[in-house]
């Protein structure tokens, strides 16, 4: 039996439907490779992120264990302490993370939980009085709040 041959325009225009079927899944694939790699990329910084949340939750006991020396500043047991804090510090620093300035600042939910009030006339109502816990940015964005106590009028 022999092979029919198809005219010339039908060969063309298979041709044609093939090699747009090939440049679509081209696309498709191309499509799915950004996807994924935006996805890793999310992924990662989340993970980064946590990390480095656990990293200021160190670097907190680190400030506590300085602040609890009280008068026995002068010792190497300090010093080392003094100096782990310092590396942690500028490691932070080098992925952009600094302390938010919190104290003597208006209160502001997008930066501060509060978590105390105290009626004060010294200063002005919702006023960060004091800050419990050091918040922290990176890069411009919020990583931690600062946990603080807020001035209230008082009664």
């Amino acid at each position: 039996m022999e092979e029919q041959e198809l005219p010339e325009s039908a060969v063309d225009a298979q041709v044609e439907q093939l090699n747009n079927q090939l440049l679509r899944l081209q696309a498709d694939f191309e499509n799915a490779r950004k996807r994924w790699a935006k996805e890793r990329a999310e992924i990662q910084e989340i993970s980064n992120l946590d990390i480095l949340r656990q990293l200021l939750e160190i670097h907190d006991d680190f400030q506590r264990a300085m602040a609890a020396a009280g008068a026995e500043k002068d010792g190497n047991f300090y010093k080392g302490v003094e100096m782990i804090a310092r590396r942690v510090e500028l490691f932070l620093k080098s992925y952009g993370i600094t302390p938010i300035d919190a104290e003597g600042k208006p209160f502001d939910p997008m930066l501060h939980e509060a978590v105390a009030h105290e009626a004060s006339d010294a200063v002005p109502e919702a006023t960060v009085l004091e800050e419990l816990r050091k918040g922290y940015w990176m890069n411009g964005k919020v990583l931690r709040h600062s946990v603080v106590k807020v001035s209230t009028t008082p009664e």
